[in-house]
């Protein structure tokens, strides 16, 4: 349902002509911004984890996302934000930032704060289509900067540690790149931990 606060719509850039790259590669951040939006604690994505989570989500296959630079998703993300207006939805563009934390949007955190407020499992199909989306897409992992990770692994290891093989402080390394990539902190710890007891010695490949 649309919210009759949203803040005022952005009208396009006059005389950008919008191509089926900027389509295709506002579809493919679409799931990666309703993830970000539901997130908590509450969160933004830069640029460039945009661009990531984007790609992981479709390795393997042949998409646009793929040689997508930071630098010229403005574009991409403002094909999203025409797309979401037309329905009368929040603007998801407003939660992506620069490395500085800064998006330059009017009114930003209000958007923002629309953005997490809705309900994105309530969008209609035909928006989803409009996109290039799958009605049953599931919300993607989300990265995590390198601060984040370190983080999430430190909280679980202060309630959790004892229930792990001592060795586990050798693999820091793969803890925290697995939390990067948006994997769980509980499957990170577990898989590790499975490793370790497995062998005598920590696994190359998991202490890194």
């Amino acid at each position: 349902m649309a919210d009759a606060n949203i803040p005022d719509k952005i009208p396009p850039t006059e005389g950008r002509t919008l191509t089926e790259i900027d389509q295709a590669i506002a579809g493919s951040i679409y799931p990666i911004l309703v993830a970000v939006a539901g997130a908590q604690p509450e969160r933004t994505i830069t640029f460039e984890n945009l661009i990531l989570d984007a790609r992981q989500q479709l390795a393997g296959q042949e998409h646009p996302i793929h040689t997508q630079i930071a630098t010229s998703m403005g574009r991409r993300l403002e094909v999203l934000r025409g797309h979401t207006q037309a329905y009368q939805y929040p603007d998801l563009s407003s939660l992506v930032v620069n490395t500085k934390g800064e998006n330059p949007l009017p009114e930003v955190f209000v958007r923002q704060a629309h953005a997490r407020a809705f309900d994105w499992t309530t969008v209609a199909p035909e928006f989803l289509a409009g996109l290039g989306i799958d009605l049953a897409f599931e919300a993607p992992q989300l990265r995590r900067s390198e601060d984040e990770a370190k983080i999430v692994m430190a909280a679980h290891w202060r309630e959790h540690g004892k229930r792990y093989d001592p060795r586990m402080i050798e693999c820091r390394k793969a803890i925290i790149e697995a939390l990067i990539r948006g994997e769980e902190v509980v499957a990170v710890f577990a898989k590790i931990d499975s490793q370790l007891r497995g062998s005598n010695e920590p696994d190359e490949l998991v202490a890194g």
